[in-house]
C-alpha cells in the first residue's frame, strides 16, 4: 500500500496524524516505498500505448525500468498528452485523465500535466494530510475548526478553460473534492475559502479572506510562495482604515455580507492597537494566537525571510512541501526550517550530477550514495504518466531522516542571466542589494534586476520606495550596487572591466509597485501559484508592465528600455 488508507470513520485531525505517522515510517525504509511505487507505475502503464511501445510487460526492477524508458523532457511527452486531449484512451496510463493541470514553465510555453483520479487519491491527497498533520501536531491542536488555518495554498476556483473537453486549471485552483483520500479540510465550504465571492475581483480576494476571519482564532497561515503572505500583510498595512470600518459596520468592501455582523468592540480594539503602537496593523493584531506561518523557504524564496520577520515577528516559519504541478518531491516531517525528506512514496525518484551548464552528467546516483557537496538534477516518474521526466530542478542534500535524504531545493538548472558569461543568479543580486541597503531604512526595499539588451547590455535594478527610502535616496545607489556586485560575482567584474557590460542603472518605483504587478497578472488570468517574485528577471518584459501601470517615472522607464 503506497500511502495510509484514511478511512471515512476517522475524524479530520486523526486522519492527518495517521498520514504523518505513515510518512515518518516511510523515511525509515524508503527503498521499500520506491519498490511499491515502481510496481504501481507498471500497473498503471499496463495496457497503455506507452506501456506497449516501451515493452513494459517485461520490466520488474529499477534497472529494467531505466533500460526500457529513456529520460525525457516535457516536449517528448507532448505527443502522448495531445493524443489524450484528442480523446484517445489509455495513452500514458490505464487510468484516463479527467483534467489537465496548467503550468507556465520557465520557457513561458504552457505545459499541460495529466491528472487522474488514481494519482490524486493515492498520492496527492494523502500527502497533504501528512503535511498538515505535522503543522497541527506542532501547534498541539486537539481540534481543528474551519477558521483554525488561513489556507492560501489553493482556491476553490471553478475552471473556465477547456481543452478537448477536459477542464484545464492550475494546481492551486482545485474546485471539487473527490472524497475518500482526497484532501478535504474543514474550511472546504466556508465562505472565506470557497469561491463564493461574487463581484470581488482578484485584487480584493486576499483582503476579503482576511476580513471574513477577523475575530476568529486563526493559529496558522499557509501559502506556497512567501510572496503571498507578504502581499496579505501589505493589504492589511495599506487598508487598515478600511478594515476597521468594515469590522465596525459588519460589511465586506463596504457592502453587507450574510456571514458578518457589526463588531464595534473589535473595531475599537484594532484602532487602539494602531494608535498605541504607532504603526500599521500586523497579522498578529488580528489573530493574537497566530503561532505558525508556512511557505517555501529554500532557493530564492528564502530571501523573503527578512520581510516575513518584520511583518510577523515572533511567529515560527516552517517550509511547505517541495511540490510542483508535476508531483511532490519532499514532505516535512519535523521542524527543519527549509528542507524536508524525499517523499519516497510520492513517485520514483532518480538523481543525476550536473555539469557547469546545469545539464545531466553520468548515470543516476542511488539515494544512499548522495553527497552533501553536490547539487543533483531530479528525474521523477509519476503515476500521472510522466515517466522518467526531467523536471529541470536541482537539489542538495542537507542531511538524513532515517534512511531518507533530506533535500533542499536549489533552483532551476541553468536559470539565471548571462549576456556575456557573467552567469548572474538570484542570490548574487539579493546579496548585493542587501549589503548596499543595510542601514538605509527599516528594512531592505523590494527590488528586481532586469537584463536590458543594448550596446553594451546592462542590468536595471528596480527598487520600490518604502519605509526609510524615497526616490532621491535610491538613484545614488547605482554606484555602490555596481561595486558590490563586482565583489560578489567576479565574472561580472571581468565583463565590466572589459566594457562588455554597461554599469547598473537604478529605476525607483512608487510604493506598492510590486503589489500592483501581482494584481495586474492575477487580473489577466495568471494562477496564484504561478506568480513568483524573481530577484532577477529573464528578460526586459517587466519594464513594459511598469510603464503600463505607471509605477515609475515615464522618462526614467523609457531610458531604462
Amino acid at each position: 500500500m503506497l500511502l495510509p488508507r484514511l478511512t471515512g470513520s476517522m475524524d479530520f485531525l486523526t486522519r492527518t496524524h495517521t498520514a504523518l505517522a505513515m510518512q515518518r515510517a516511510t523515511c525509515l525504509d524508503p527503498a521499500a516505498a520506491q519498490q511499491q511505487v515502481l510496481a504501481d507505475l507498471l500497473d498503471q502503464a499496463t495496457d497503455s500505448r506507452f506501456g506497449r511501445e516501451h515493452e513494459l510487460h517485461g520490466v520488474r526492477t529499477l534497472a529494467d525500468w531505466q533500460r526500457a524508458v529513456p529520460v525525457r523532457s516535457y516536449s517528448d511527452f507532448r505527443p502522448y498528452i495531445d493524443a489524450a486531449i484528442d480523446g484517445q484512451h489509455k495513452v500514458l496510463t490505464r487510468s484516463d485523465p479527467y483534467a489537465f493541470l496548467k503550468t507556465s514553465g520557465t520557457s513561458g510555453s504552457p505545459k499541460l500535466v495529466p491528472t487522474t483520479r488514481h494519482w490524486r487519491m493515492n498520492y496527492r491527497g494523502p500527502a497533504l494530510y501528512a503535511q498538515w498533520g505535522l503543522y497541527f501536531q506542532l501547534l498541539g491542536l486537539r481540534k481543528v475548526h474551519p477558521w483554525t488555518a488561513l489556507d492560501l495554498s489553493w482556491d476553490r476556483t471553478v475552471p473556465t478553460a477547456v481543452q478537448g473537453g477536459f477542464p484545464v486549471y492550475g494546481i492551486s485552483q482545485r474546485w471539487e473534492s473527490l472524497g475518500g483520500n482526497d484532501w478535504t479540510p474543514p474550511w472546504f465550504s466556508m465562505p472565506w475559502f470557497a469561491d463564493q465571492m461574487d463581484g470581488i475581483d482578484s485584487t480584493d480576494r486576499l483582503y476579503a479572506k482576511m476580513r471574513l476571519l477577523v475575530g476568529k482564532d486563526v493559529r496558522i497561515v499557509v501559502a506556497v510562495n512567501p510572496s503571498k503572505i507578504v502581499l496579505l500583510a501589505e493589504q492589511l498595512r495599506d487598508r487598515g482604515e478600511e478594515l476597521i470600518r468594515d469590522v465596525r459596520e459588519g460589511t465586506l468592501l463596504g457592502r453587507p455580507h450574510p456571514a458578518l455582523a457589526p463588531d464595534r468592540e473589535m473595531a475599537v480594539r484594532l484602532s487602539a492597537l494602531r494608535g498605541f503602537h504607532r504603526r500599521p496593523l500586523r497579522l498578529t493584531d488580528l489573530w493574537p494566537r497566530l503561532d505558525l506561518v508556512v511557505c517555501w523557504m529554500s532557493s530564492s524564496a528564502r530571501f523573503y525571510e527578512s520581510w516575513l520577520r518584520d511583518l510577523i515577528p515572533d511567529v515560527a516559519i516552517l517550509p511547505f512541501s517541495t511540490t510542483g504541478t508535476e508531483g511532490i518531491v519532499t514532505l516535512p516531517v519535523d521542524g527543519h526550517p527549509s528542507a524536508g525528506p524525499l517523499a519516497a512514496n510520492q513517485g520514483l525518484f532518480e538523481f543525476f550530477e550536473v555539469g557547469d551548464d546545469g545539464e545531466i552528467t553520468g548515470d543516476p546516483v542511488p539515494a544512499p550514495g548522495l553527497s552533501r557537496r553536490v547539487h543533483y538534477r531530479l528525474v521523477m516518474s509519476q503515476a500521472n504518466g510522466l515517466y522518467r521526466y526531467d523536471v529541470g530542478d536541482t537539489y542538495r542534500v542537507t542531511g538524513w531522516v532515517g534512511a531518507t535524504p533530506r533535500l533542499e531545493f536549489s533552483g532551476r538548472a541553468g536559470v539565471g542571466s548571462s549576456f556575456t558569461g557573467e552567469k548572474l543568479t538570484d542570490a548574487d543580486l539579493h546579496t548585493t542589494v542587501a549589503r548596499v541597503t543595510t542601514g538605509c531604512g527599516s528594512s531592505m526595499p523590494m527590488f528586481t534586476a532586469i537584463p536590458v539588451w543594448d550596446t553594451p547590455p546592462r542590468y536595471v535594478v528596480a527598487l520600490e520606495v518604502g519605509d526609510g527610502f524615497d526616490a532621491a535616496d535610491l538613484l545614488p545607489l547605482a554606484e555602490p550596487l555596481e561595486e558590490t556586485l563586482q565583489q560578489v560575482n567576479i565574472e561580472y567584474a571581468e565583463k565590466r572591466l572589459t566594457n562588455r557590460l554597461a554599469p547598473i542603472q537604478v529605476l525607483p518605483l512608487r510604493p506598492g509597485a510590486f503589489r500592483r504587478v501581482t494584481e495586474y497578472r492575477l487580473a489577466r488570468g495568471a494562477a496564484p501559484a504561478q506568480i513568483k517574485h524573481h530577484w532577477l528577471q529573464s528578460d526586459a518584459q517587466l519594464l513594459s508592465v511598469f510603464a503600463e501601470l505607471g509605477v515609475a517615472d515615464d522618462a526614467v522607464v523609457a531610458g531604462a528600455r
